[in-house]
C-alpha cells in the first residue's frame, strides 16, 4: 500500500474514523480539542468523543473529597457538552469499580457504550440479559450439533 492510498483511506470517513477518549479534567479536554483540530486540518474524520471515568455517586456516597471531585468533573463535562454535543456523538462512561478485563467485562462495557442511558446512570448491563443470550446460544449450538 502506498502512502497516497493510506492517506486516502484516512480521509475517507466510510473507512476510517477516530474516536477521541478523554476524562473530565482540564488537560484531557485541552488535548482532545487539540486532537480534533489537528485531525480536521487533515480532513480526517473524528466525530465521536467518549468521556471516560465519570463519577456518578449514589446517595450513600458522601464526603468532601468526592463532592469536590464531582463538582470539578461536572465543570469539565459541561465544557465537553459545549464543545462537542452539537456536532459530535458524545458518550459519558462511568468510573467502574474494577478494570475492564475479560469477555464479560467487555460485554458490559460495550453495552454501556452503545446505550448512553445505562452509562449515564452508571449501570452495568443487566446480568439476566446476558444469561438469556448465553442460554439461547447454547440452545442453538445444541440444535446444530443434533443435526450434524
Amino acid at each position: 500500500m502506498t502512502i497516497e492510498q493510506v492517506n486516502a483511506q484516512f480521509k475517507d470517513p466510510a473507512l476510517t474514523t477516530f474516536v477521541a477518549v478523554a476524562i473530565p479534567e482540564f488537560l484531557s479536554l485541552y488535548e482532545t480539542e487539540r486532537l480534533v483540530q489537528e485531525l480536521s486540518k487533515y480532513d480526517i474524520d473524528c466525530r465521536n468523543v467518549v468521556v471516560n471515568q465519570v463519577l456518578y455517586p449514589g446517595p450513600e456516597d458522601k464526603g468532601p473529597l468526592l463532592a469536590a471531585r464531582v463538582a470539578m468533573q461536572n465543570k469539565y463535562l459541561s465544557q465537553f457538552e459545549d464543545l462537542y454535543a452539537a456536532d459530535f456523538h458524545l458518550v459519558r462512561m462511568p468510573m467502574l469499580p474494577a478494570e475492564v478485563r475479560g469477555v464479560d467485562a467487555l460485554e458490559n462495557f460495550s453495552q454501556m457504550l452503545t446505550d448512553p442511558a445505562r452509562a449515564e446512570e452508571g449501570e452495568i448491563a443487566h446480568q439476566s440479559e446476558v444469561d438469556a443470550l448465553r442460554k439461547r446460544v447454547a440452545e442453538l449450538e445444541a440444535t446444530l450439533a443434533d443435526k450434524a
